[in-house]
């Protein structure tokens, strides 16, 4: 009896893993995807590569580059968890090429 429970609980236990979303790692699909959410949803006012200058003269990617973690900090406008995600991994070689020009700036 005891094993039948125990079988009952890891099956269920598994079945519930497979349903938790799973980050989606960089590929260029992810990435395509990313670009596409953020020209439709974000573009209007930061260009397609976030590179607008906005009222106080910074751009997004500044803003981000700033941020210790800008995906989180995307949040505020992109509510969906996965189209965040993408949209972050579309950004985050630029996030990072953004740091390095900063980086390089600062004496």
């Amino acid at each position: 009896m005891k094993s039948i429970i125990f079988s009952s609980v890891i099956a269920a236990l598994l079945g519930w893993q497979s349903v938790t979303p799973q980050k989606q790692a960089y590929t260029p699909v992810t990435t395509d995807q990313g670009k596409a959410i953020f020209s439709n949803q974000c573009g209007k006012c930061h260009d397609a590569d976030g590179s607008k200058k906005l009222a106080d003269g910074s751009t997004l990617l500044a803003r981000l580059a700033k941020n210790k973690d800008p995906e989180t900090r995307l949040a505020t406008r992109l509510k969906n968890e996965q189209e965040r995600h993408q949209v972050f991994l579309y950004l985050q070689p630029l996030i990072e090429r953004e740091r390095s020009a900063s980086a390089k700036k600062t004496p």
